[in-house]
């Protein structure tokens, strides 16, 4: 079994897919955590690292570690991440050559 990024998700890829995709497809959870982003993410008992990037917005973070694309793309929506910040932070994972594809 695989993800986009690794050969077997990862125990962080899972935890990070679970709550952005409860957050982003109830919509209590949402009001929930745009309350109180500390006391809604605390549900999940997660790591603070991970807490951090999702409660930061940090999409290369979230990209990086493994996070399901779309709910990614959910979750910059949902939190209103303007779409040329998010993209910027995908961009400058960008290693040289990748960009062959956008041409």
């Amino acid at each position: 079994m695989s993800n986009w990024r690794h050969m077997m998700p990862t125990t962080e890829a899972y935890l990070l897919d679970k709550v952005l995709y409860r957050l982003h497809h109830n919509a209590e959870d949402l009001a929930a955590y745009n309350a109180d982003k500390d006391a809604y993410l605390a549900r999940y008992a997660l790591p603070p690292r991970l807490a951090a990037m999702i409660g930061g917005n940090d999409v290369a973070g979230l990209y990086e570690a493994g996070v399901n694309p779309y709910l990614l793309r959910a979750h910059c929506i949902g939190v209103r991440i303007p779409e040329d910040v998010s993209l910027a932070a995908l961009r400058s994972l960008m290693k040289e050559g990748d960009d062959k594809w956008l041409k």
